[in-house]
């Protein structure tokens, strides 16, 4: 009974571990957490990044940004302009606690077990639409971002899936490239 319940305390916290890591920058392709983009016209688009329960606010709304300057960069342009932006805060109350027996996880379940659900924690999702641009406008405009030194500027503390790091300033495009067809 003590191993079952030391395996189970051990496989617990094996994945507990795994999911208190913050949404590295991926894309969401069949999970519930990273970016996805839809082009809406041949220089608009429209992108969210959607992050874990340990994702900060802010990273969401980097790497919103980020993918926002990866596109643009990518569609040989080399500005973008916000035309508008929303984060959600999303409350999940999905967490249970079971308790009583010989400890709070105790295996099997006997007599006298509380289960209780608590509060869950939440997580933050940003979505934007944007408009890309061959040049910065003459006028100042607060919403236009030069896509280069976004680059530049949030590379470095994008996280990577792989490898844990940040994105190389190296790799960040220095004069746009042409479109492809």
């Amino acid at each position: 009974m003590i191993k079952q319940t030391a395996g189970l305390i051990i496989v617990t916290l094996a994945l507990g571990a795994c999911a208190l890591q913050p949404t590295p920058y991926k894309p969401k392709d069949d999970s519930r957490y990273g970016y996805s983009e839809q082009r809406l016209e041949a220089d608009r688009y429209r992108v969210r990044f959607a992050g874990n329960d340990v994702t900060e606010r802010d990273t969401v709304q980097n790497y919103l940004l980020f993918r926002a300057a990866e596109l643009t960069l990518e569609n040989g342009f080399t500005h973008f302009r916000m035309l508008d932006e929303q984060v959600d805060e999303i409350e999940d109350d999905k967490s249970v606690v079971v308790s009583g027996g010989h400890g709070i996880y105790s295996y099997p379940l006997i007599f006298g077990t509380r289960i209780s659900t608590i509060k869950g924690s939440s997580r933050f999702e940003a979505g934007a639409q944007f408009k890309m641009l061959k040049s910065r406008p003459e006028k100042d405009d607060a919403y236009v971002f030069d896509a280069n030194e976004i680059k530049r500027n949030i590379g470095p503390t994008v996280v990577l899936p792989n490898d844990g790091k940040g994105v190389n300033a190296d790799d960040t495009v220095s004069e746009p490239v042409s479109p492809t067809a």
